[in-house]
C-alpha cells in the first residue's frame, strides 16, 4: 500500500492542492498509479482538460520526493491517508476537489457514528463573539458532537479550546504542513487537539502557512462536517468562504445573529438573510441531528454551557504558561528525535488544564516572564524606542539579524513587554525589564 500512496502524493503534487483535475484523472485512469503509468498521448486523449504546466509535471515520473515524505511520516508517526484507505473520511468523497492525500497527527474520530460540526469565525472577535464561541464549543462537546475548525486565532481557537475543556473530540484542519504549528500562540492547543482528536492537512510536511492556502483548506473543514456554524465574520471573512463551501457541498449552515452595523456581524447577518439557520446556543444545532445519532448525541448536554472563567483570558493565560514551559525545553527538543519530542509535548499537554482557575488577587495586566526571555531577547527589547511603533527592519538596523528580531518579537509579545500592531509594527511597553529583574530579586530575598 505504501507504494500506491506515493502515486497519490505524486498526483497531488503534480496537479496542485485543491485541484479538480486530479480527481478527474484518477477516475479516468482508475487510480493515481494509472495516471502515473499514462504516457503523453494517453493524457492528451483522455478527455480531461489538463493545463500545460500540469501536463509537464505529469510527464515527470520521478517520485523521489514522495518517497522521502512517506519515509519521514513513517519515522515520526504521521498517518498518510489516501482514497481507498479505511480511515479516509467518506464524507470527502462527495467533493469535486477532494484531497488526494491527507496527513494526520492523532486519531480521527469515527465520523460515520457521530455528528460533526464546523465552528468558524473571525480572528478579531468581539467580547460577544468570544462568549458565543466558548458556549457553543462547550455545548457541542457536552452533547457528544465532534467540533471541526481551523485552529486559527479568535473564534476557531476559542471554540476548540472550550470543547476540549469539556472533554470533547476535535479535529483541526491546517493550511500548512503537519509539522508547522500556526499560529505559534496555539502551540499547546495543537498538541491538545492531537492528543484528544486529530490534526489534518493536505499540505506536505514543511509547507509554510501562505495566505492562499487557507481558502483552499476551508473546503475540508466543511466537508468533514454535517453543519457549519459561523459565529462572527466580516463580509470578506474566511468564515464565509467556509460557509459557501458548505452550501455547495449540501451542508447545513448556521449563523449567530449580531448587532446591525458591527463589522463582525455583517457576514453572519448576511447569511441569515440568505437562509442560514439562526443559532443562539448549541441546542439550536444538535436538536436537528439527535434522531440521526441517538446513541452518541444528547441535546440535554448542549444546554449546560457555563464555563469556569472567561474564554479569551483563560486561553491567553494558558498559552503564556505553556510557552514558558516549552522555552525551557527548546534546547533539549532540538536534540531529540521528532517523534520523541511530540510524545513528550503531548504528555505535557495531557496533564495541563486548558482553562487554569483564576487566582485571587491576580493582577490583570500582562506580567513580564523573565524565564521565557533569552539575553538576545532582552538586548533587542532594550534597543527599541519606548512607546514608538517600530518595524522589524528598523529594529534590525541596531545590529541584529532580521530573523532573530522576528523570533524575539514573538517571545517579547508573549512576555507582555511588546505589543504587536497593525501593519507589522511593534510597540515597546512602558514596563522596564530592569525593574522586573529587581522585583524578582526582591521576591527571592
Amino acid at each position: 500500500m505504501k507504494d500506491d500512496k506515493k502515486y497519490w502524493l505524486w498526483l497531488s503534487h503534480a496537479c496542485g492542492v485543491g485541484s479538480k483535475c486530479a480527481l478527474r484523472l484518477a477516475r479516468t485512469f482508475h487510480s493515481a498509479k494509472g495516471v502515473y503509468k499514462a504516457g503523453e498521448k494517453d493524457l492528451k486523449d483522455c478527455g480531461v482538460r489538463i493545463e500545460k504546466k500540469i501536463l509537464s509535471k505529469l510527464l515527470c515520473k520521478d517520485t523521489t520526493e514522495e518517497e522521502g515524505i512517506l519515509n519521514w511520516c513513517g519515522k515520526f508517526g504521521v498517518q498518510v491517508l489516501v482514497p481507498g484507505d479505511t480511515a479516509y473520511p467518506k464524507s470527502l468523497f462527495s467533493l469535486q476537489d477532494m484531497p488526494m492525500v491527507l496527513y494526520c497527527a492523532g486519531t480521527l474520530p469515527a465520523f460515520d457514528d457521530l455528528f460533526s460540526c464546523a465552528v468558524v469565525g473571525t480572528r478579531t472577535m468581539s467580547d460577544y463573539g468570544k462568549k458565543m464561541a466558548c458556549e457553543i464549543g462547550a455545548g457541542l462537546a457536552r452533547a457528544g458532537a465532534c467540533l471541526v475548525s481551523g485552529l486559527a486565532l479568535g473564534v476557531d481557537g476559542t471554540a476548540m479550546a472550550a470543547a476540549l475543556e469539556e472533554g470533547g473530540t476535535t479535529v483541526a484542519v491546517l493550511g500548512c504542513g503537519i509539522d508547522v504549528v500556526y499560529p505559534k500562540q496555539h502551540q499547546s492547543l495543537y498538541y491538545h487537539v492531537a492528543e484528544r482528536g486529530a490534526i489534518l492537512t493536505e499540505y506536505a510536511p514543511g509547507v509554510s502557512p501562505y495566505p492562499g492556502n487557507f481558502p483552499i483548506r476551508n473546503r475540508i473543514i466543511s466537508g468533514l462536517s454535517q453543519g457549519v456554524c459561523v459565529i462572527e465574520g466580516e463580509m470578506k471573512s474566511g468564515a464565509l468562504i467556509t460557509a459557501r463551501h458548505g452550501l455547495y457541498q449540501g451542508r447545513d449552515v448556521y449563523a449567530v445573529p449580531g448587532r446591525v452595523g458591527d463589522k463582525n456581524s455583517d457576514g453572519t447577518n448576511y447569511l441569515l438573510t440568505q437562509g442560514a439557520t439562526p443559532v443562539t446556543s448549541a441546542v439550536d444545532i444538535v436538536s436537528n441531528y439527535e434522531f440521526l445519532y441517538p446513541h452518541t448525541l444528547k441535546v440535554g448536554g448542549a444546554a449546560l454551557t457555563k464555563l469556569p472563567v472567561d474564554a479569551d483570558t483563560a486561553v491567553r493565560k494558558h498559552h503564556i504558561a505553556k510557552r514558558d514551559t516549552d522555552r525551557k525545553t527548546i534546547a533539549a527538543d532540538r536534540s531529540e528525535p521528532r517523534k520523541e519530542k511530540q510524545k513528550e509535548r503531548v504528555k505535557r499537554a495531557k496533564n495541563t488544564p486548558i482553562f487554569p482557575p483564576e487566582e485571587e488577587g491576580a493582577e490583570k495586566l500582562p506580567q513580564i516572564n523573565m524565564d521565557a526571555l533569552s539575553e538576545m531577547d532582552i538586548k533587542i527589547y532594550e534597543a527599541m524606542t519606548p512607546d514608538v511603533p517600530m518595524l522589524p527592519d528598523e529594529i534590525a538596523k541596531a545590529g541584529f539579524a532580521l530573523q532573530q528580531v522576528m523570533t524575539s518579537m514573538t517571545m517579547l509579545e508573549i512576555a507582555g513587554v511588546v505589543e504587536a500592531g497593525a501593519g507589522g509594527y511593534f510597540l515597546k511597553r512602558a514596563s522596564d525589564i530592569a525593574q522586573s529583574r529587581e522585583k524578582d530579586l526582591d521576591d527571592q530575598n
